[in-house]
């Protein structure tokens, strides 16, 4: 700060004891420096800095997605926090149910609908389709 007004008492007389075009110029010039050597040091910086690629961020999902098609349910494992919810999507010609016994049943998942079951306490829940018992997956709450 000290420097920007020792800047100013040089130049005050100077700008102030031309008179002639060519010390005019010199002014303007000796003015447009101080200017743009002052400006950058208050203006607020817009930079932004660029996220470390190598940091982890733990990104809790409340819902989680299952698609079945090809008598596969893709992902095989998803994982939800407690309270969370996984949708069963039904991309096949076949009906399907996703089944853990004596825990959760979708019922019949007909072709292109949906199933949402919400999971409220910690576990890990292994499932099939009961039509279909070669298809598995499992739910992971926690």
């Amino acid at each position: 700060m000290r420097h920007r007004y020792a800047l100013l008492a040089v130049l005050l007389p100077v700008i102030g004891a031309c008179s002639d075009d060519s010390a005019s110029e010199t002014s303007s010039i000796a003015v447009a420096e101080a200017t743009t050597t002052v400006a950058p040091a208050e203006a607020p910086s817009t930079t932004a800095v660029p996220a470390d690629p190598t940091t982890t961020v733990a990104v809790t999902v409340s819902e989680a997605g299952v698609g079945i098609a090809d008598f596969t349910f893709a992902p095989t494992e998803v994982s939800v926090p407690v309270g969370g919810s996984v949708v069963w999507t039904n991309n096949d010609a076949q009906q399907h149910t996703a089944t853990s016994a004596g825990v959760f049943d979708s019922g019949s998942i007909q072709p292109q609908t949906s199933v949402t079951i919400a999971f409220p306490t910690a576990g890990t829940f292994a499932y099939i389709c009961s039509f279909h018992p070669f298809m598995t997956g499992t739910v992971i709450v926690a």
